[in-house]
């Protein structure tokens, strides 16, 4: 989705049709940071609309489509905006 100066981040959506975004953040700590979100099938619908996207939208295609003004905002914030709250894990190191 989306890879600039030592930030990867990745989408895909899981076989119960969960959306995952996962990043892996190496810019400014001395170990890597990783993180995963994970918004809930009941919500991609939501993901989907606040990218522009109609019923039945590709969410990783639309996602890829505006990645850098979601990364830029942070990926988080982003789904905050839309009164989503995901499930949130990280790891330094």
């Amino acid at each position: 989705m989306w890879s600039s100066n030592g930030l990867y981040v990745d989408a895909s959506v899981g076989a119960d049709g969960s959306l995952h975004i996962s990043g892996q953040d190496l810019r400014s700590f001395d170990d890597e940071y990783e993180y995963e979100l994970t918004v809930a099938p009941d919500d991609v619908p939501r993901v989907i609309a606040g990218l522009g996207g109609g019923p039945g939208g590709d969410v990783v295609e639309l996602l890829v489509g505006h990645a850098e003004d979601i990364v830029n905002v942070g990926e988080l914030t982003w789904l905050r905006s839309l009164g989503i709250e995901p499930d949130f894990w990280s790891r330094l190191g």
